[in-house]
């Protein structure tokens, strides 16, 4: 979903193997893509949960996503708006209360 998102990114390129271990083992998790909606990101944070048990099926994924309601496609008017394959460096500051949800 990531890769999608953010138009063709490869996550954590800017990163060595072993600084990307690092990085998540302590919590970091990638910021949303510019222009991803907030409930789109909410499950991708579902899908790097460290707890692997907890993590969404993919049943659940699939469902989720073609869900005919489209609610993980949703922008809420109080959510900053980013554009779609703007610089990733935009969006950093976007739902800061997901991206450090699992930090140490």
């Amino acid at each position: 979903m990531y890769e999608i998102w953010s138009v063709g990114h490869k996550p954590f390129e800017m990163y060595t193997n072993q600084e990307c271990i690092r990085l998540v083992d302590s919590g970091y998790r990638l910021p949303p893509p510019p222009g991803c909606p907030k409930p789109m990101y909410k499950l991708m944070m579902q899908c790097w949960n460290p707890d692997t048990y907890n993590r969404p099926s993919f049943s659940g994924i699939s469902s989720s996503l073609s869900s005919p309601d489209k609610q993980l496609l949703m922008i809420n008017k109080e959510d900053p708006v980013t554009v779609l394959g703007g610089a990733l460096e935009t969006s950093h500051s976007l739902y800061t209360d997901l991206q450090y949800m699992y930090k140490n």
